[in-house]
């Protein structure tokens, strides 16, 4: 337990990357949890017997009262975490997908920054350009220093580190950031960059082809070619495919990344996010004997139409995925998306009661209705007075 902390200063919790591992997860959004009871807690006794749980998408991990039920900000800034667990020496430990690493966090009332995301090392072509990048947590504003082989670089004072274009010079070159705040800093590690002469592989998605559109239930058909300068027609081993699900401002991971083939499959789902601001990305990178990459996407594009919902008199209620609005309002689905539409019975507006009669597509009064090609109006009839 840490003991008293002066008052000009607030708690923060350390994370170091421990070792390295490989995280797979599927489907629409990856939570992990743990509640924090160790027999020797490391965090202050106000955490004992709170549930930790991780945002995938979001990359927060938050601490939930049970008694209750009110959760509140514990970290900010984990990459992708995918699971969480109480460790023997009673810190907390994620995996972070977005950097294939398993984090620990500790407590300690030094402030001072922590990094999150620590620079990686690269391997480009000559030529090309390479960027190093940190992600820090703990009190902000944040000073940032780039050094080389140990050497500040002028200038070099942002949270990402670019080299426009790399020469055979900058091969072995070692770099790191250290980061600073009012409290203290602290050094990333040693990112090392390798710069070769040969030339990276030429990679191209065919099908599906671009301008693709996809409705629910649709199969989609996805394959691939790639070339290189030194190696010719590269085969399946060198060939990884990944789809995401692209959600307004964030993503789902849908297919991860799966190394060995040319070409794959997949089907869209009927059920699930109703949201029409959404689309699939078909993520090919390829691979050269070198060692060197290149990554290229794919768009595919949903086909919407406009649902309009009215009720006969206008202005009662129906329900709409469980959520009960006032007719008429239109909504644009997905085509081939199911959605659950009902006609609440009786309903009592201006004192006058009424009683569903018929759905104008001919169903039960709770049913479920599949996104139409078109612009479709459903209508709920009641009798009144």
């Amino acid at each position: 337990m840490a003991g008293p902390r002066p008052k000009d200063q607030r708690p923060i919790y350390h994370i170091r990357v421990r070792f390295i591992i490989t995280a797979i997860v599927t489907g629409a959004r990856s939570l992990g949890g743990a509640f924090y009871s160790p027999s020797t807690p490391n965090f202050p006794s106000s955490h004992v017997g709170k549930y930790l749980f991780g945002d995938y998408c979001s990359g927060f991990i938050r601490i939930l009262n049970p008694s209750t039920a009110q959760a509140t900000n514990f970290i900010t800034g984990a990459s992708q975490p995918v699971d969480i667990q109480v460790g023997g020496d009673a810190s907390l430990y994620y995996l972070a997908r977005g950097t294939g690493s398993v984090m620990k966090i500790r407590y300690t009332t030094n402030p001072s920054p922590v990094i999150t995301t620590q620079p990686t090392s690269e391997l480009v072509s000559m030529g090309y350009p390479v960027t190093f990048s940190v992600v820090a947590s703990g009190p902000s504003p944040y000073n940032y220093q780039w050094m080389r082989n140990g050497v500040n670089i002028s200038g070099a004072n942002a949270r990402t580190y670019r080299i426009a274009s790399t020469t055979l010079s900058d091969n072995g070159a070692r770099f790191r950031v250290r980061v600073s705040n009012a409290f203290g800093n602290t050094l990333s590690n040693v990112a090392p960059l390798s710069v070769t002469s040969d030339k990276p592989p030429l990679g191209r998605i065919l099908t599906s082809v671009q301008g693709t559109t996809y409705f629910g239930g649709m199969v989609v058909n996805y394959s691939g070619s790639a070339s290189d300068f030194e190696d010719g027609d590269l085969p399946a081993s060198a060939f990884t495919w990944q789809v995401d699900f692209h959600h307004d401002t964030h993503l789902h991971p849908f297919i991860p990344a799966t190394t060995g083939s040319k070409t794959g499959t997949f089907t869209i789902p009927t059920r699930g996010e109703t949201s029409s601001n959404v689309y699939y990305r078909i993520i090919l990178k390829v691979k050269d004997s070198a060692g060197l990459t290149r990554t290229v996407t794919r768009d595919i594009l949903p086909r919407k139409a406009d649902m309009t919902f009215a009720t006969t008199p206008a202005g009662l209620q129906i329900t709409l995925d469980g959520e009960q609005r006032v007719t008429p309002f239109t909504v644009t689905g997905v085509v081939g998306i199911k959605r659950a539409i009902a006609a609440p019975s009786p309903q009592t507006v201006n004192g006058l009661n009424y009683v569903f009669q018929s759905w104008s597509d001919g169903h039960a009064r709770s049913h479920e209705i599949s996104t139409p090609a078109v612009n479709t109006t459903y209508t709920a009839n009641f009798i009144g007075p």
